[in-house]
């Protein structure tokens, strides 16, 4: 009996104490156990056992205590910015760990889950917990695709974040899915969800998939007349025919001079950024860096010999001898994205950016500019 009093005695201080931290007048978040919905409304009563409050989204709203999962109070600038019709990206929307192509440390509430629909493709993330989300990404034709996951650590500032992340790469139903690799990384971010500066780095690993023929010599040999002397004008590069062979020209390369695609790997930085610019806009703007190095086939003509024509001197064959080499390779690839976010409500925003991607390799004495436009829509799940 003495310990059910005791027990009654504590539970009835509970309800004082659970009183006196949440006043009626404040408005508060309100998250639910297995379910991403979060109401915003004020505390009417709690008899320790039963809540009620009284939502801006559904009017009354009666749970069980076991049902909550945690309770937020709304600060009074945030409130103030409510009732504008704005929406602060402070609220741990799940949109705000991102930028565009990239992420910032800043970590995914359990629950909050989303998706992501651009011109390339679609994404889909899921937050397992408070710190690690995972994540499935691709393009409309379902190749290349990729699994993400990170991990945000805690810090014992406000304003700074930790975060390491990997993602899985896959070329899909291209290159017959022999294409494979990773790209690792790790990020800082300085500020909050609505202003901060993300510096990362990683080291990305890709496997080509495609065939490649390895290094020899190979002759060709054509049955033509004189009016097929473009034969000389065929492509080098490697091609399938009718039957599967790989053949450089016509010749037919058995598999057992072929090998998968070469190696490349190296670095990639970034430095991405988020600021307001007044009422739901919001700027963005990534920039990257990689450097790859790897390798590819150096295919040369190196002989060429005609027979003599037949009797009626028509059809003769012609040889030609190709030497194929590996060559070092090397890649570098600038990038900048600048943006703008809008986002009005907790579930959904949209951005529009223009991304142009600089690329200069060591066999291009210029390099190649190129510009993607992006519309891409952001939807909470």
């Amino acid at each position: 009996m003495i310990k059910i009093g005791l027990m009654i005695v504590w539970f009835c201080n509970f309800s004082v104490m659970q009183s006196q931290v949440v006043s009626e007048t404040q408005r508060l978040r309100i998250y639910m156990r297995n379910s991403s919905i979060v109401y915003k409304g004020v505390l009417l009563f709690d008899d320790g056992r039963e809540m009620k409050f009284m939502t801006d989204e559904i009017g009354p709203l009666i749970i069980k205590k076991e049902q909550l999962r945690r309770l937020e109070i709304i600060k009074p600038e945030v409130k103030k910015n409510v009732e504008r019709g704005f929406f602060n990206l402070n609220d741990e929307s799940p949109f705000s760990t991102r930028y565009n192509f990239t992420t910032n440390a800043l970590p995914i509430k359990k629950g909050n889950n989303y998706t992501m629909f651009s011109l390339y493709g679609p994404e889909i993330h899921f937050a397992i917990n408070d710190r690690l989300n995972v994540g499935y990404m691709t393009t409309w034709a379902i190749s290349p695709m990729a699994l993400t996951a990170k991990y945000s650590f805690k810090s014992k500032r406000e304003k700074l974040h930790f975060g390491l992340g990997t993602l899985l790469l896959s070329s899909g139903h291209t290159q017959s899915g022999k294409g494979y690799g990773t790209l690792s990384y790790g990020c800082m971010t300085i500020g909050k969800r609505d202003l901060n500066i993300t510096l990362s780095a990683g080291y990305i690993y890709w496997q080509g998939g495609a065939k490649k023929i390895n290094p020899g010599y190979y002759t060709t040999e054509f049955m033509s007349s004189n009016e097929f002397s473009t034969y000389d004008n065929v492509p080098l590069r490697l091609r399938e025919n009718d039957y599967g062979y790989r053949a450089i020209n016509s010749t037919f390369v058995p598999d057992s001079n072929l090998s998968n695609g070469y190696l490349t790997r190296g670095i990639v930085i970034g430095l991405n950024g988020i600021m307001p610019l007044g009422g739901n806009a919001h700027f963005i703007f990534e920039t990257a860096y990689s450097q790859c190095n790897g390798s590819r086939e150096a295919i040369v003509k190196t002989e060429h010999r005609t027979e003599p024509a037949d009797a009626e001197g028509i059809w003769f064959n012609k040889y030609n001898v190709y030497k194929v080499t590996v060559e070092p390779y090397q890649a570098r690839v600038v990038m900048f994205s600048p943006g703008i976010r809008f986002q009005s409500t907790e579930s959904f925003a949209w951005q529009c950016s223009v991304t142009g991607i600089y690329i200069k390799n060591s066999h291009d004495r210029f390099g190649k500019g190129l510009p993607l436009p992006m519309i891409t829509l952001f939807k909470k799940l």
